[in-house]
């Protein structure tokens, strides 16, 4: 009996502040959560340990079809999972149901694709002891799986994009979460490598822009090593093949990707016809010209490799040339074979011509391909010229969008005068929980009798490294674009000749943020042609994004820790009050103090009595000045030093000026062992925020008393606590006789 109040108590407990331990529901009450836990990546049900039961139908059963094809559709040997969709197709509206036995009477294994079905089972999260990971059901299995009467028929899959779940390997949570359990169809994307770590993501499938995700092994039909001996073992298709589409459910896979940061949200094909692969077009690669700096007197000709190897027997049927003169008409020639390399000779031109030109590889069933692929925004070009000896803007000037420089792959000469030293941009290297991120040094050359853009360019090697800012230089290098960055590669010391130092530095280019809008796309000339450049915000600048390396992290106020599944990256956005057009500043690279990242793994890994050190979102910041860069598909400032930032300014936001009562989620949630709850009051009001364990025991009062009104941040330290749920409570009247009360859950995690 001794044992049995105790439990009653923490029933009644948790009835009485909202929670139940058995309810019905729907998915979506499950898997949805909170946008500022998924801003810092935390992507766990909030009904963890729960018993639910709710209605879905199957989008794909245990075994192929119960009683005509026993084998077991979704892989495991010792359990049995289903893929379930809510009924209305509603986003957050699918789920994992796993059954732990295979052998449990529960007709879990009876089922059909497209049945409806009632579940009953314990809410979890796989793997359970990272913040991100698959939601799923551990169905109970002392009940039957009720089946309902229906016409059984899968959902129509939703259409996405890769870039729903991941922009050049930064796992979108905010925008991707909502889909993870449901049938969904990506299209015309192509088929890249398998991941290096875990085998079973056996190929990436990028997007135009180099967005990714893996296709996941989880059904036997598409598993290079099945474990149910009736299927044979898959073979993927070839890197660089096309996918016209692919359908399947969204999970995720919750492993770190050493190289790409992480795997994050995987697509799972279920059915043989899920995947459709295209006539994937011949491959035209080592795209190159001789001479690379053409004078009057030369006619170039152009080389490529051009191969048709993923689809034999069809085979590469032609390939020709386009050139044009000075944005004329467009001139074919026929490319001339020799094995596999394709040429053609383009005649000589006079001085100051601008030479455009690219290539079409075709196949003898008609499907073709373009390098550069995209022929309205850029193509390979050169001007006529002298000599190799040339400006900056010589080197950097673009007719197109493409952003590449004519001469990429050539050397050149040029000379400026040094803005930025290995001084003020150094090698960047920090290890934490995030895993390890690095940063190249950098020293970067401008002309100051350029005007208008063009002018500045970073120049790379080794060599470089003794160079000191205010110093003018001539160099000679190789041109390479690199990531979207053009760069001058400087091969020894010889190559580099100081002409003079302690020069005036270049003026600032002042411009507003939306002058470099964080969303222009590589190769736009109005930004491109700031890379490299010094460049400044004259006017006060708020951040509006504090966390910007993870397009979910904008809905974050506070700067939040790095984590296994989350990286900093130290990228923030700000913009002009009024003009509301970000920029993104690059934090990391610079020599300065200010940050918007810290350790979890440190007690005192933030100190709010530095402002300006770490920055938060809505701080202003009177001026910001700094180089221009490009990296990840996103134009950045750099700011060298701290007299690169004018002054901080704490700025609280108007939308946050709350004419309501409201509390938000804890943050870090999970933490270890401290916590921060922000609250706003609309008016002064007696408050209390009490912290309580899930057998009803109250473990802290935060705040206990009349607060004026105005929004509140109480930090929780749960030390000496042990690790599991708690919930929070807040209570506050106000001396009108408004009430407001709030439960909401967080979890220590040690």
């Amino acid at each position: 009996m001794k044992k049995i109040i105790p439990f009653f108590a923490a029933i009644m407990f948790l009835a009485a502040i909202g929670f139940y331990l058995v309810y019905n529901t729907t998915i979506m009450v499950v898997q949805t959560v909170p946008n500022d836990s998924l801003a810092i990546g935390h992507d766990r049900s909030l009904k963890v340990g729960d018993t639910v039961t709710f209605t879905g139908r199957v989008v794909a059963p245990p075994l192929v079809k119960s009683g005509i094809d026993n084998r077991v559709l979704l892989r495991g040997t010792t359990s049995r999972t289903a893929y379930i969709q809510d009924t209305s197709n509603a986003l957050f509206g699918g789920i994992i149901v796993r059954q732990g036995s295979i052998t449990a009477n529960t007709q879990f294994t009876t089922l059909d694709t497209g049945a409806k079905v009632i579940v009953t089972g314990i809410v979890g999260e796989f793997p359970d002891i990272i913040s991100s990971g698959s939601t799923q059901i551990a169905l109970d299995t002392t009940l039957i799986v009720t089946e309902l009467p229906t016409i059984k028929r899968r959902p129509t899959p939703i259409n996405v994009n890769i870039s729903d779940f991941d922009t050049l390997g930064t796992v979108k949570f905010l925008s991707g979460e909502r889909y993870e359990g449901m049938y969904v169809q990506i299209s015309n994307v192509t088929v890249g490598p398998q991941s290096p770590l875990g085998a079973r993501n056996i190929r990436s499938l990028l997007d135009a822009q180099g967005n990714k995700i893996y296709l996941r092994d989880f059904s036997n039909f598409f598993s290079i090593s099945p474990n149910d001996t009736g299927f044979p073992v898959w073979t993927p298709p070839s890197i660089g093949a096309t996918v016209t589409s692919i359908r399947g459910v969204i999970i995720n896979s919750a492993y770190a990707d050493a190289n790409n940061g992480l795997f994050g949200y995987v697509i799972v094909p279920l059915y043989p016809n899920d995947l459709t692969l295209g006539n994937t077009p011949p491959f035209i690669s080592s795209v190159s010209r001789s001479p690379g700096v053409p004078k009057p007197v030369n006619t170039v000709q152009v080389n490529a490799v051009v191969s048709d190897t993923l689809d034999r027997p069809i085979s590469v049927d032609s390939c020709q040339l386009y050139y044009r003169i000075n944005k004329g008409a467009y001139t074919k020639l026929n490319m001339s074979p020799t094995g596999n390399i394709y040429s053609a000779t383009m005649p000589a031109q006079p001085l100051g011509t601008l030479v455009e030109y690219f290539l079409k590889a075709k196949d003898n069933q008609g499907a073709s391909r373009l390098n550069p692929s995209d022929t309205s925004k850029s193509t390979y070009f050169y001007y006529v010229r002298n000599n190799d000896t040339m400006t900056i803007k010589d080197i950097q000037y673009t007719p197109n969008n493409g952003g590449f420089s004519g001469f990429n792959g050539y050397d050149v000469t040029t000379e400026g005068i040094v803005t930025a030293d290995t001084s003020d941009i150094p090698a960047f290297s920090f290890t934490g929980e995030g895993g390890t991120q690095t940063s190249p040094r950098r020293v970067i050359i401008q002309d100051g009798n350029i005007a208008g853009g063009w002018s500045g360019i970073w120049i790379d090697g080794n060599a470089t490294d003794p160079l000191v800012k205010g110093q003018r230089v001539r160099v000679r290098g190789t041109v390479s674009e690199t990531n979207g960055m053009t760069r001058l590669i400087i091969a020894t010391p010889g190559d580099i000749q100081v002409l003079a130092s302690g020069q005036p530095i270049p003026n600032f280019e002042v411009m507003t943020p939306a002058i470099v809008a964080d969303n222009k796309i590589d190769g736009d000339t109005t930004a491109e042609k700031w890379e490299s450049v010094l460049i400044r915000f004259a006017s006060q600048s708020v951040i509006s994004c504090v966390n910007a390396a993870s397009s979910s992290g904008c809905t974050s106020e506070f700067p939040v820790p790095d984590t296994s599944f989350r990286r900093n990256f130290g990228e923030i956005l700000v913009v002009y009050p009024g003009e509301n057009i970000e920029a993104r500043i690059e934090l990391q690279d610079g020599n300065h103090d200010k940050v918007n990242g810290w350790n979890r793994n440190n007690a005192n890994y933030y100190n709010t009595s530095l402002p300006g050190s770490l920055l938060w979102r809505w701080d202003g910041i009177s001026s910001l000045q700094g180089v221009l860069y490009y990296a990840f598909g996103k134009y950045k400032m750099v700011p060298r030093r701290n007299n690169d930032f004018g002054t901080v300014i704490g700025v609280e936001p108007i939308n946050e000026i709350a004419t309501q009562f409201w509390i938000k989620q804890n943050y870090p949630n999970p933490f270890n062992p401290v916590t921060n709850i922000v609250y706003n009051l609309p008016a002064e009001s007696e408050v209390t925020l009490k912290i309580y364990n899930l057998v009803g025991q109250e473990v802290k009062t935060l705040v206990s008393g009349v607060q004026n009104k105005g929004k509140y941040e109480v930090k929780f330290d749960g030390m000496n606590l042990a690790s599991g749920m708690y919930i929070y409570v807040i209570e506050a009247n106000s001396i009108s006789g408004s009430r407001f009360r709030e439960v909401k859950k967080m979890v220590l995690v040690k």
